[in-house]
């Protein structure tokens, strides 16, 4: 009896030390961003639709989601302190219930500046969940494992976004938005909940070892690579948001012109099951064979797939462009985080921060700017076309400026 009792106590310590380790940490993460990445996404379809029952009209539908965004990248700058005296996890759980509260708040309520409002303030829940994600794992994940376990959380969150709409959507009809914000508000306490009970990780301490005697233009040579590597690691995210905006905001539209027969929401199945794969095939290529040329491939990737769509001369060329362009974003994103992570040491919390905030600028200059091409008279194809040269220039820079060491 007192050997069962004993290696009962031992298998019990043997599972804390797994959930606390580096890949059991990664997988409540993973649970974490699927549940709350979940809520935003389903949320932020549903809003639009909602904002117009209500009197607000196409403009106000698609600017309340706009202003959201920017609200939480100018958040991001005095939350940067706070996850350097805090640690990633209290930025997580702060986000979460950022997502949460305001949720549960919204259940109650029928006026249209009461439900704009609630959005908005949910701006600190998008300002301080999705990049400490990305920091907590840099924190704590080993960096010949980084790039897997990005892929990991972002094959989850591309999940959720197959998994919300469709799991949460037939409330709206059956019970009214009441119960759907409250079944979202569930959902985001139990990510809150998890989200506790991750161990406390705080950004790394700078390396106390003395400094080395460099010469000065050995220095500045060292100095100017890490700017290009920096300006690169935050312009890809930029321009690969850029070209899913066009796609996320005119997909639609591309959908009843070259899909006619298919169901409109086919181009973003394809668009979400070519991101879990690519989310996966990305972080392990990052680990395997280096940033360079994980993320090279990823941005190609990305580019054929809007070119094909913006050709759409048949629904063959346009399902395969979305699943390319899915690879590219979804496994892009992974392996540019990967790539901050393992390249910029104790400087990289704050640093993903600011490679969240140009993702998110991305999402509004993208969008916006193919409306505005498409008001001008310009066609659909213009647009599709023009994010696909975005994304060709952004392989071309990638390719002759960033290092090719596998540590970069």
């Amino acid at each position: 009896m007192v050997t069962a009792k004993g290696e009962e106590e031992h298998a019990r310590h043997r599972c804390i030390d797994v959930i606390r380790g580096p890949n059991g940490t990664a997988a409540l993460v993973a649970v974490a961003a699927f549940l709350v990445f979940g809520l935003n996404s389903t949320e932020t379809s549903a809003l639009p639709a909602y904002v117009m029952e209500l009197g607000g009209g196409p403009f106000v539908a698609s600017l309340q989601n706009s202003l959201f965004v920017l609200i939480a990248v100018l958040l991001r700058i005095p939350l940067e302190r706070v996850v350097v005296r805090r640690g990633c996890r209290f930025a997580m759980v702060l986000g979460a219930l950022g997502y949460t509260v305001p949720c549960l708040l919204l259940a109650g309520c029928s006026e249209l500046w009461q439900v704009l409002s609630l959005r908005l303030a949910q701006a600190l829940g998008l300002a301080a969940f999705q990049p400490s994600v990305s920091q907590y794992l840099t924190a704590s994940s080993p960096s010949p494992v980084l790039g897997r376990h990005l892929g990991i959380v972002r094959f989850a969150t591309t999940a959720s976004l197959m998994v919300g709409p469709v799991s949460v959507f037939p409330l709206i009809v059956e019970q009214g938005y009441g119960a759907f914000f409250t079944a979202l508000a569930v959902v985001g306490a139990c990510g809150t909940a998890i989200a506790c009970a991750l161990p406390g990780r705080k950004p790394a301490a700078a390396s106390k070892r003395p400094a080395q005697a460099v010469p000065r233009s050995d220095a500045s040579d060292a100095g100017s690579l890490q700017m290009r590597q920096k300006a690169l690691l935050l312009i890809g995210p930029f321009l690969l948001a850029s070209g899913y905006s066009v796609v996320m905001n005119f997909g639609q539209l591309l959908s009843r012109s070259a899909l006619a027969g298919f169901n409109d929401g086919v181009l973003f199945t394809c668009l979400s099951a070519g991101g879990l794969v690519g989310s996966l095939a990305a972080g392990w290529a990052a680990d395997r064979f280096g940033p360079k040329r994980a993320v090279a491939c990823t941005i190609a990737a990305n580019g054929l797939g809007l070119l094909l769509m913006g050709i759409a001369v048949g629904p063959l060329p346009v399902l395969t462009g979305s699943l390319l362009c899915g690879a590219g974003y979804f496994g892009g994103i992974a392996t540019l985080i990967a790539a901050a992570g393992t390249s910029l040491g104790g400087g990289a919390s704050t640093f993903l921060a600011r490679q969240q905030s140009g993702l998110d600028l991305g999402m509004i200059v993208g969008g916006l700017a193919a409306g505005l091409m498409m008001q001008a008279g310009l066609p659909l194809a213009a647009a599709f076309s023009t994010a696909s040269a975005a994304a060709a220039a952004a392989l071309l820079a990638w390719g002759m400026m960033y290092p090719r060491r596998k540590d970069a």
